[in-house]
């Protein structure tokens, strides 16, 4: 396909990568199948098959179900995580997915597994595309960020929400940045925005509020790319405000407190879960949202510890944590001249941010956060590691080797 094309990546490193991909979803599965890993790709591969066969034996409740509801109020409870139609949806969109991969997979979890890579793996190449444009000198960076970053490659690879909203999120970013470059945006680039941003309202609703102010502030920045810093500072802090009162302008929209709810609803998953922590509970106030910021913080950037031991699975993830926690430092004493000048990168970092400090609030699961986090690691990684001067590290390594021996 002519997408999968790119100029200074062979046909054969594009395939590999893809392969990869497939081998690490392969585990994956077999993890899921034998060991009783991700309960939700497990549930949402019964149900699928369920789907499947309900396709042949009542083919108008098939055609129909996606939008019905058993309670007629549940329709207008947008924002809420349980009894309404919106939170159900997120989940029935990934089953009704997967009932029509089934028809070509003869209900395969492993060959269904194959066609989600195959459709998550538009987001990367197009991940890989913008930001090689953005960075046109850190290539190794870029696709080590992009195709190997561990968490992100195994939790996108698995069928789930995470994929879906990568997937959207890189053919959005892919979309606005060449888009704004040629200052010219066709119909169809357009009608694939909007789908794109669709999907992720339907399937991750407080992302899509994260991130439309985020695309805004960028759109704007890069008319004007000398007040950037100003430009998204002044946008977020206008969502800040408006997220604290918007309680006040109707109880409808009370956000604060829908992310209060969604706490609570996940201290009651979390009581049962192996690898839950301790989280302090969020009230309806700013100062309360201001005292368990670092905790947040904590546990959104820097969980696990090599010290959590409630689990040896998450290990390799405590480890690659601390891999970016060393590179985090590095990029502070050797960072690049004027790398955070272009707005996209803005965009990363700001977006980025707000979506884990959003888990950090609310997720008492280390499990959880990880597989919440790990899309967006991406995001994140790819300024620090493309904004460190390898160069300079390197002179410095052969200066201090030379003197030692």
């Amino acid at each position: 396909m002519r997408f999968f094309k790119i100029e200074d990546l062979s046909t054969q490193l594009v395939i590999l990568f893809f392969l990869f991909r497939t081998v690490v979803s392969t585990f994956y599965c077999y993890l899921i199948i034998n060991h009783s890993i991700s309960i939700d790709t497990r549930v949402f591969h019964q149900f699928g098959i369920e789907e499947y066969n309900l396709l042949f034996t009542n083919p108008k409740e098939y055609f129909t179900n996606l939008f019905t509801h058993y309670d007629s109020q549940s329709y207008s409870r947008f924002l809420d995580i349980s009894h309404s139609f919106w939170n159900d949806l997120r989940s029935n969109i990934i089953i009704k997915m997967l009932s029509i991969m089934d028809i070509f997979s003869g209900k395969n979890l492993y060959i269904n597994t194959l066609f989600f890579n195959f459709m998550v793996y538009f987001g990367m190449v197009a991940l890989y595309k913008t930001f090689r444009n953005v960075y046109s000198q850190s290539k190794k960076a870029i696709i080590f960020c992009v195709f190997i970053l561990p968490s992100a490659l195994i939790f996108s690879s698995a069928i789930h929400r995470d994929g879906i909203i990568l997937l959207a999120l890189s053919i959005i970013i892919y979309s606005i940045h060449f888009g704004m470059k040629k200052m010219t945006f066709s119909k169809k680039k357009m009608l694939l925005i909007a789908v794109m941003l669709l999907l992720i309202l339907l399937l991750r609703n407080y992302v899509f509020v994260l991130l439309v102010p985020s695309l805004c502030a960028w759109i704007l920045a890069i008319n004007k790319p000398k007040y950037t810093l100003l430009i998204f500072s002044l946008i977020f802090g206008v969502c800040v405000i408006f997220f604290f009162t918007s309680g006040y302008i109707s109880p409808k929209i009370d956000l604060p407190k829908y992310v209060v709810e969604r706490q609570e609803k996940f201290i009651e998953i979390g009581d049962s879960a192996h690898s839950s922590i301790k989280i302090s509970l969020l009230k309806n106030s700013v100062q309360s949202f201001l005292a368990i910021t670092p905790q947040a913080f904590d546990h959104a950037f820097l969980r696990p510890h090599l010290s959590d031991n409630s689990n040896k699975f998450y290990l390799p993830f405590a480890i690659e944590i601390l891999f970016y926690e060393i590179v985090f430092i590095l990029f502070l004493f050797f960072r690049k001249k004027n790398i955070l000048g272009t707005p996209i990168i803005y965009f990363c970092i700001f977006f980025t941010s707000l979506m884990l400090i959003i888990t950090g609030y609310t997720v008492p699961v280390i499990g959880a956060i990880i597989r919440y986090r790990s899309i967006y690691l991406i995001f994140l990684m790819l300024p620090i590691l493309c904004g460190i001067d390898w160069e300079k590290i390197k002179t410095l390594y052969l200066k201090i080797y030379h003197k030692l021996f």
